[in-house]
């Protein structure tokens, strides 16, 4: 809080006062508008969206990590009435993975077959048993469309064979036997069960939105000597998007929504909010808007200005100074009470107490970034303090004086509260750092609640995303 703040408000409640002596309205602190109900507040969203660039190498780099050796191996795999087949298939080179028209990839495996083809069949009624062993070295070409499921797994769709790079037919006996179509159907197994849960789900698709969930609600502690406030983002929505670009990257466009809760003294309740079903994401953008609500309670307040104004003189006029002895803040139905016992010393004259009552609806002036009241009520409580009141409104340098200083300089608090958003806005994952940079502030809003007085800080700004080697 500026230490500007407390002599301001007093400033405020002693020209307030004297200036609306006769217009004031009766104002009881035991017994504030709408006591006992519930202020409404409106949601303090966050919305980020995260663009992230994969380059299809990384993707590559992965699958020749976790696809090794032998692929498949099959015993006695039937090929037609009487021909049966052995054969083991090995990778003996590294994959290309290349995006292609269509939002497809095209992925080429070096393998190894080697097997054999058995013949075991009755001919005029005696049993023929033969086998021709094979060998060969392929480099078979296929493509895919990748898909993420609901449960953030990844999918292939629309399976296609495009070359094996040489023909699979041999000759047994007189009988020509075609390994295609048993390969192929081997081979179509491997990519869309083992390419999937050995290859691409070990990519981590499904962690990396785990981490980038987890970071997104981790709480933060703000404290410092007038506030000691937890704030925590509580996830509601995850967004995603995937492109393969013809420039050989993978686009993931992740997009989240939560609200922000804020709590002074302990951190909010909140139970575990497990990631959610994938949905669409129709932004490409890289940016983040966030609303914080900072909270100072009542306490802290009145506790601030206690310390700070307590038993300090204000000079009301040349001959009267008022001294005050002790500040109490709380609500009002919407608006904010503050109450002041005070001294008045006056010269020749006896001393006298009293107590003044303040009501406002707080706002901000963002052109001299500073807190105003609004729809201004006051009462003040003592005897014949203001029987000499209606001369000190014809003094108008004293009353234009006391306008100019009758703000709540906020311009300080909202560096600092730029400081937060840009920690709240930092995360850092197993994959990539992320950071908001240059958020622009404004205040989307002040509210007097049963417990504290919120200011909403709302705060957007373009992403940084960094990925980890």
């Amino acid at each position: 809080m500026n230490k500007n703040f407390s002599r301001t408000l007093l400033v405020l409640l002693v020209s307030t006062g004297l200036s609306l002596l006769f217009s004031c309205k009766r104002i009881n602190p035991d017994k504030p508008p709408l006591a006992g109900e519930s202020h409404q507040l409106p949601k303090a969203s966050s919305e980020v969206n995260l663009s992230l660039s994969i380059p299809l190498a990384k993707l590559e780099k992965e699958l020749n990590q976790n696809l090794q050796g032998r692929l498949f191996s099959e015993r006695g795999l039937e090929i037609a009435s009487g021909l049966f087949s052995d054969v083991d298939v090995d990778k003996t080179g590294q994959i290309v993975l290349r995006a292609i028209e269509g939002g497809r990839l095209r992925l080429s495996m070096p393998v190894h077959l080697d097997g054999k083809v058995k013949l075991e069949k009755k001919i005029f009624g005696q049993p023929v048993s033969a086998s021709l062993p094979f060998e060969e070295n392929l480099t078979p070409q296929v493509s895919f469309k990748p898909g993420i499921d609901k449960n953030w797994n990844v999918t292939i769709m629309d399976l296609e064979l495009e070359s094996w790079g040489k023909p699979l037919t041999y000759n047994l006996l007189g009988y020509e036997v075609n390994l295609e179509p048993l390969i192929k159907k081997q081979l179509k197994t491997l990519i869309e069960q083992e390419l999937v849960s050995q290859g691409l789900n070990r990519l981590s698709l499904k962690k990396l939105a785990e981490q980038t969930w987890q970071a997104y609600g981790q709480p933060i502690h703000l404290k410092n000597d007038q506030m000691d406030l937890f704030m925590v983002t509580i996830p509601e929505k995850m967004r995603i998007q995937e492109e393969f670009t013809m420039d050989q990257h993978l686009v993931l466009n992740i997009g989240m929504e939560g609200e922000v809760l804020s709590q002074v003294g302990s951190p909010p309740a909140m139970g575990k909010n497990g990631l959610p079903d994938v949905s669409p994401n129709s932004s490409t953008s890289s940016q983040m808007e966030i609303t914080l609500p900072l909270a100072l309670s009542y306490k802290t307040i009145s506790n601030y200005l206690n310390q700070e104004m307590v038993g300090k003189s204000f000079r009301v006029d040349s001959k009267t100074q008022l001294i005050p002895a002790s500040f109490s803040t709380q609500p009002y139905g919407s608006k904010a009470l503050v109450s002041m016992e005070f001294n008045a010393i006056r010269e020749n004259k006896r001393d006298i107490e009293g107590v003044l009552h303040l009501v406002g609806k707080p706002v901000f002036d963002p052109e001299r970034e500073a807190i105003v009241f609004e729809e201004v009520e006051f009462e003040i409580n003592t005897a014949n303090f203001l029987t000499n009141s209606a001369n000190w409104l014809k003094r108008r340098k004293i009353l234009n004086a006391i306008e100019k200083q009758a703000v709540f300089p906020i311009g300080e608090y909202m560096a600092e509260a730029k400081k937060e958003l840009e920690q709240i806005g930092t995360w850092q994952t197993a994959f990539a750092n992320i950071g908001l940079q240059n958020p622009i502030l404004s205040v989307a809003g002040i509210y007097p609640t049963e417990e504290d007085i919120r200011m909403y800080v709302k705060s957007s700004g373009d992403i940084q995303v960094q990925l980890k080697p």
